[in-house]
């Protein structure tokens, strides 16, 4: 459980005042709850920079009716790096969720047998067909994270939900835009399949 003190804006906005905030929050897993004294605040209403609220409409557009008050509950760094977090895990279910539809697909299955003491890249986010494997990707992909996944796939593609930096081993590619139009992953997957 983590513990934050908040205080309120005019407008009843929550903004982190450790010093000397007279809200209570309290964050455990997906649990949050409010206290200004003994009394529990039931609607919370966090202040947001810019920069949360693109990654907030980001998470909604890929799942409406997600849980954003947890990421929300914490202060300052430490939530933008919440929201980013939760953008991946939404966008990994999405991506799932489509792949799902057409294809067998395995999900986070370790590829390699683990060596001691070697660190390793063992687990793509999916494998379609036990011959694909997909990384889905927020921001920027990892060219050593998929090198070694290409060792064991000679077809990859790494997907985003808008744009980002993607570097990838030959046979792979890069697919931005993924919430616009996820059929081209669809139609690069199928012509894969047959090889």
């Amino acid at each position: 459980m983590r513990i934050f003190k908040y205080n309120k804006t005019e407008e009843g906005l929550l903004i982190p005042d450790e010093k000397n905030g007279k809200i209570v929050v309290y964050v455990d897993n997906w649990l949050v709850k409010a206290f200004e004294g003994n009394k529990e605040i039931k609607d919370l209403q966090f202040y947001v920079d810019n920069e949360e609220r693109i990654l907030i409409n980001r998470i909604k557009e890929i799942n409406p009716s997600v849980n954003i008050l947890p990421a929300l509950a914490y202060p300052n760094k430490e939530r933008k790096i919440r929201l980013n977090q939760l953008l991946g895990k939404v966008f990994e279910d999405y991506v799932y969720s489509i792949l799902s539809r057409k294809y067998s697909v395995e999900r986070n299955k370790e590829i390699y047998s683990t060596i001691k003491g070697v660190s390793l890249h063992n687990k793509p986010d999916f494998i379609v067909e036990n011959k694909i494997a997909i990384e889905a990707k927020v921001r920027e992909s990892n060219l050593e994270q998929v090198t070694q996944y290409a060792k064991k796939f000679k077809y990859g593609a790494i997907v985003f939900p808008y744009s980002g930096k993607c570097r990838v081993p030959k046979n792979w590619i890069c697919l931005f835009y993924l919430m616009k139009d996820y059929n081209r992953l669809y139609e690069w997957i199928d012509s894969h399949l047959l090889d």
